[in-house]
C-alpha cells in the first residue's frame, strides 16, 4: 500500500507543470502551442522570459526530490523511494490533465541526477583523474560547441562509465544510470528531430565522411597487439600499406587513373590528394613504423590518438571551427587534444605501465604535431612525435 501510494504521489508532483500554468496565468496561452511546443524551462524562457523560466527551472528541478522525500516520510524502501523519482518524471512527461503531453522531464531528471552524485560523492569521491578527464572534456566541448545536447551525448556515457567503475552496484547507482540513459535519449531526440544539430553546408565538401566513420576500423591493430599479436598486426598494417602505397604510386605515375580517383562517382580521395600520397596511406605507415619500433603500449597508445585525435580534430573543427591557426582551427586542436587524453585515459585500464603523465605528453605532443605547420603530414607526424615523446617521458616519470 505504501509503495503504491509513494509511487502515485510521485507521479501527481511531476504532472505538476509550472510551464502550463504560468502560461495560462501570465498571458493567457497553451505555452505546449507557442515556440518549441515544449512544456519545460527552455520553451518558457522563449514564451514568457527570464523570471518565469527561473521558477520554472527550480520548480522542475526539485519535483522528483520533493516526491522522494514524501515517500521517505511514508518509510517506503529505498527502491520505493527511488521510483517515486522516476514516477515524477513520467508525471512530468505524461500530465493526466493535460492529455497526458508535457514535457520532456530532462530537469526533473537532473534533479535527481545531482542528489544521487551527490550521495555517491559524499560516501566516496571521484578519483581525481577521473575527475580531471571528465572536467577536461565537458569544459573542451562547452568552449568549442556551446552546445548542451552535443556535450551531454558526449559526457554522460563518460559520467556513468566513472561511477560503475568506481562504485558497486546498488539502488541509487542503478537509478543514476538510469536517469543518464534517459537524458541522452531526450538530447538524442532533440538533436535529431529538433535539428538542435546541423552540419554546416560545407560539410560534406571538406570531409569524406565514409573515410571519417572508417577510420576507427584500425582500431583492429591496437587490439591485436594488446593481445600480444604483433607479427600478425605487422603483417596486416604491412600488406595494407603496400596495398595503399602502390595505388597511389599507380594513381600519381598516370594522370588518367589519378582523375578517376577524384571523380563524383569514385569520391575516394580528397582534392587536396590530387598529387600526393594520401593520408590513409601515410596512416598506415605511421602505424607501421611505430609498431616496428615503439613498444606496445606506447605503439597502442599513438595509433589510437592518431584515430581518434584525427576524427574528432576533422569534426568539430570544420563543424565549429572559429579562431584560425596554422591554417587550422583552434577548436579543431583542442578537440584533437581532448580525444587523445580522453582516449589515453581510458586505455590506463589495459596499460598499467603507462601513467597520466606519460598520457599527457604524448596527447599534447601529438595535438602540436597535429596544429603547427612542420611541413610533414599530420597523418605521419603525429603518431610518431606523440610515441617518441611518450618514450621520453617513460624515462623522466
Amino acid at each position: 500500500m505504501i509503495s503504491a501510494l509513494s509511487i502515485l504521489i510521485g507521479y501527481l508532483i511531476g504532472s505538476i507543470s509550472p510551464a502550463f500554468i504560468l502560461g495560462k496565468v501570465l498571458k493567457g496561452v497553451d505555452i505546449r502551442e507557442h515556440g518549441d511546443k515544449n512544456a519545460g524551462t527552455t520553451n518558457t524562457k522563449n514564451v514568457l522570459g527570464w523570471g518565469p523560466a527561473v521558477l520554472c527551472a527550480i520548480f522542475d528541478l526539485s519535483k522528483g526530490l520533493a516526491a522522494m522525500w514524501i515517500a521517505s516520510l511514508l518509510s517506503a524502501d529505498l527502491i520505493i523511494i527511488y521510483s517515486s523519482g522516476l514516477a515524477a518524471i513520467a508525471g512530468h512527461v505524461l500530465p493526466f490533465y493535460l492529455k497526458f503531453r508535457g514535457g520532456q522531464g530532462v530537469a526533473t531528471a537532473v534533479g535527481i541526477l545531482l542528489f544521487n552524485l551527490v550521495v555517491i560523492l559524499r560516501e566516496n569521491f571521484l578519483p581525481f583523474v577521473d575527475l580531471l578527464t571528465l572536467s577536461v572534456l565537458v569544459l573542451g566541448l562547452l568552449y568549442i560547441t556551446n552546445n548542451g545536447s552535443v556535450i551531454a551525448i558526449v559526457a554522460l556515457p563518460g559520467l556513468a562509465y566513472f561511477i560503475f567503475k568506481n562504485y558497486s552496484f546498488d539502488v541509487i547507482t542503478i537509478s543514476a544510470g538510469i536517469i543518464i540513459g534517459y537524458i541522452f535519449a531526450i538530447n538524442i531526440y532533440n538533436i535529431w528531430h529538433k535539428k538542435l544539430f546541423v552540419l554546416k553546408p560545407d560539410f560534406y565538401h571538406k570531409v569524406k565522411l565514409w573515410r571519417l566513420l572508417s577510420r576507427p576500423a584500425a582500431l583492429v591493430f591496437p587490439i591485436l597487439l594488446i593481445n600480444g599479436q604483433k607479427k600478425i598486426t605487422l603483417i596486416l598494417a604491412g600488406a595494407a600499406l603496400l596495398i595503399f602505397s602502390l595505388t597511389d604510386i599507380v594513381r600519381l605515375s598516370h594522370s588518367k587513373i589519378n582523375l578517376f580517383f577524384f571523380t563524383k562517382k569514385t569520391g575516394i580521395y580528397k582534392e587536396k590528394e590530387q598529387r600526393k600520397f594520401s593520408s590513409m596511406t601515410l596512416f598506415l605507415l605511421a602505424s607501421f613504423l611505430i609498431m616496428l619500433i615503439f613498444s606496445m603500449p606506447i605503439a597502442v597508445t599513438a595509433m589510437v590518438f592518431l584515430i581518434f585525435g584525427d576524427m574528432f580534430s576533422k569534426f568539430f573543427g570544420i563543424q565549429y571551427g572559429r579562431i584560425k591557426l596554422f591554417g587550422k582551427s583552434l577548436e579543431g586542436s583542442i578537440a584533437y587534444f581532448i580525444a587523445c587524453f580522453v582516449a589515453g585515459f581510458f586505455l590506463l585500464a589495459f596499460l598499467p605501465s603507462l601513467s597520466l603523465e606519460i598520457i599527457i605528453c604524448g596527447a599534447v605532443a601529438a595535438t602540436l604535431a597535429e596544429m603547427l605547420p612542420l611541413g610533414v603530414d599530420d597523418n605521419l607526424s603525429a603518431g610518431i612525435i606523440s610515441a617518441a615523446a611518450m618514450f621520453l617521458a617513460q624515462k623522466v616519470f
